[in-house]
């Protein structure tokens, strides 16, 4: 992959803004519970990092009216000025600032997110897209060990000031990064003078629904999601009940699920090129599945297999996922497809946190793991079981822009061939 100058530029920049992100992430959360002592605004930080997931669609909408490689560089920079404001937080009545801060940093997250989508579609060759998802996630996994370590370090040792200005300038460095990449076309003509309306905020999930291939991924994934909220309320249950072992115990574990993403980056364009993105996300739900099973256990070594063994599987479906609707998304919609798939995954997984942790009050942490491990394999199955070519072996295609991003006014627009859509679940 790094044989394509415009990956490696991508991927470094990745990096930057990654380790930048980790590192300010949980040390606002921190930070909050420093000045006020209060649980409730540390979880207000994390909060209102997660809340902006809810404007995706229009994120998405904006992200494909610019173009990417612009829309990058004004997410860096922009996060870069607004982490400058916690120079000025230096007690509790500054904790809004915080708050701010974090909310802002969740929207651009977004804006990151789609935008690079959209650069690997138009920089990245189709039968590269695998490969490129595996090399990013694989980096992102192993900075989201390491970067929220040195972020508290530079914290607690330095003050919040210092975290701020070193968080900016990652942000400034990645601009100039991204600012290198080519120039492309990679919105559709006319779509910066286009109208904001509902058929065109909503055009991402409708690609998503419609897409028979992309339907079937996004209701199995959707339904596995419904339960992976569970897992924020096991697991404190599983260090405590069956390894008898201290709370902190829980970063152990935490490691070698970051380890088994690692794994799952490093074989995940493998089994994309040999099974193609419907099994490898089906295998990957099946992984988690038994996961999920083996922290019903008791065994040491067991449960540290299991956790392993799902964040293996995290990734593989994450992988297959992404690449698929990179795949069958045409340049022009393919940020609102981002934001959309965001917005199927983490509003159930949002909804399944809350649940979780009402029931796991009155309902023993292994009943819950076994729901989690039916919904999981049930998903599995669901996308394993789906016949047709699979898409690695299909020959690449660009599926045609949307109706809703074709110019006004125009000779009609001509289709081009695209990818069989015969996938269907028995």
């Amino acid at each position: 992959m790094f044989r394509h100058p415009a990956f490696r530029l991508l991927f470094l920049g990745q990096v930057l803004t990654s380790f930048a992100g980790n590192a300010l992430f949980l040390s606002l959360g921190v930070w909050a519970k420093d000045l006020t002592g209060s649980n409730t605004a540390a979880g207000l930080v994390f909060f209102f990092v997660t809340l902006p997931v809810v404007c995706g669609p229009f994120i998405g909408h904006l992200v494909d009216r610019f173009h990417r490689r612009s829309v990058l560089m004004v997410a860096c920079g922009g996060t870069a000025a607004l982490v400058m404001l916690l120079l000025l937080v230096h007690s509790a009545d500054r904790m809004w600032l915080v708050h701010v801060v974090a909310a802002g940093y969740g929207v651009a997250a977004i804006f990151v997110r789609a935008s690079q989508a959209g650069l690997i579609k138009s920089l990245i060759p189709p039968r590269d897209l695998a490969a490129a998802n595996a090399y990013l996630r694989s980096a992102g996994d192993a900075l989201r060990v390491v970067s929220p370590l040195v972020g508290v370090g530079v914290y607690a040792v330095t003050g919040g000031p210092v975290l701020a200005v070193l968080v900016a300038g990652l942000y400034l460095l990645a601009l100039v990064i991204f600012r290198l990449l080519p120039r492309t076309r990679d919105t559709a003509e006319g779509a910066g003078k286009e109208e904001l309306s509902l058929r065109r905020l909503s055009a991402g999930l409708q690609h998503l629904w419609s897409h028979t291939s992309l339907a079937v991924m996004t209701a199995a994934i959707a339904a596995a999601y419904c339960v992976l909220g569970f897992f924020d309320s096991t697991d404190f249950a599983v260090v405590q009940e069956s390894l008898h072992r201290p709370p902190s115990f829980f970063s152990v574990l935490t490691s070698l699920q970051g380890a088994g993403s690692i794994g799952g980056g490093l074989t995940a364009a493998l089994l994309v090129r040999r099974l193609g993105e419907h099994r490898t996300a089906g295998i990957g739900l099946a992984a988690m599945a038994f996961g999920a099973l083996g922290m019903t256990q008791t065994g040491l070594v067991v449960v540290l297999g299991a956790f392993a063994l799902f964040g293996v599987g995290a990734t593989w479906l994450a992988i297959g996922y992404s690449t698929a609707w990179q795949r069958h998304t045409p340049g022009p919609l393919i940020g609102r497809v981002s934001t959309a798939a965001d917005l199927s995954m983490l509003g159930p997984q949002a909804a399944s946190i809350l649940l979780g942790a009402v029931l796991i009050g009155f309902v023993p942490y292994r009943v819950l793991l076994l729901v989690c491990f039916v919904t999981l394999l049930a998903a599995g199955i669901a996308l394993l079981s789906t016949h047709g070519r699979s898409s690695a072996q299909e020959p690449d295609a660009e599926a045609p822009p949307s109706p809703l991003d074709r110019p006004p006014d125009r000779e009609p627009y001509h289709r081009t061939p695209r990818d069989k859509q015969t996938g269907h679940t028995t």
